[in-house]
Formats: structure tokens, sequence, C-alpha cells
């Protein structure tokens, strides 16, 4: 299929899908869950939705991150895409996640 193209939306708003989108998987890597090439979007959703992304807006909000979101076939999953991260938008969540923890104490 090939690279997801995000929808246009206001600049307020991707700054908060963005900030929730880090929150999200920073959160998700804090607890140990694992993080590997090209995983299904599906493994994300929990962690998104916990922030307040859903499933429609999750492969706009992982782009807004720096992901790289790649749409697959329909045929091949419900949730039709593919996400890849880099090791400093990881990090880039992992603080984040950790500052909002610290903020929330």
């Amino acid at each position: 299929m090939g690279v997801f193209e995000p929808p246009v939306i206001s600049s307020e708003e991707a700054l908060r899908l963005r900030r929730q989108a880090e929150l999200a998987i920073g959160e998700y890597v804090a607890r140990g869950r694992k993080v590997y090439r090209e995983m299904p979007l599906a493994r994300l959703l929990g962690a998104l939705g916990r922030f307040g992304i859903a499933a429609e807006e999750a492969p706009h909000a992982l782009r807004l991150l720096g992901a790289q979101v790649i749409e697959i076939p329909d045929f091949v999953a419900k949730y039709n895409y593919r996400v890849t991260f880099s090791e400093d938008v990881l990090a880039r969540c992992r603080r984040t996640y950790e500052e909002y923890r610290r903020s929330m104490s």
C-alpha cells in the first residue's frame, strides 16, 4: 500500500495529538513492553487509548511523533498499519512520560 498520508488538522490539534502520543508511547515503554521494527498498530492501541487517542487518529498521531507509519493491505489486519520508531523518538517519549509522572506526584 505505502506510507500513511495524514489528514490536514489545525496546529493546536497536531500539538495535542503529538503530546498524547509521546505520553502513550513513553508509558508503553516504561511498562517494559517490547517495541520492534514494523510492529502492528493494534499492539499500541491500548496505550494510545489510555491517553485519549482513538484508533482512527492513531496513525496520524504516531506520524506526528516522528514514527514511520506504513499502510498494509486491509486483508492482512484489522488496523492495517505497521509502525517503526527510531531510538531518538523512543528516548524522547520516555523522557516526556517520566517528566509527566514526576509532575503528577
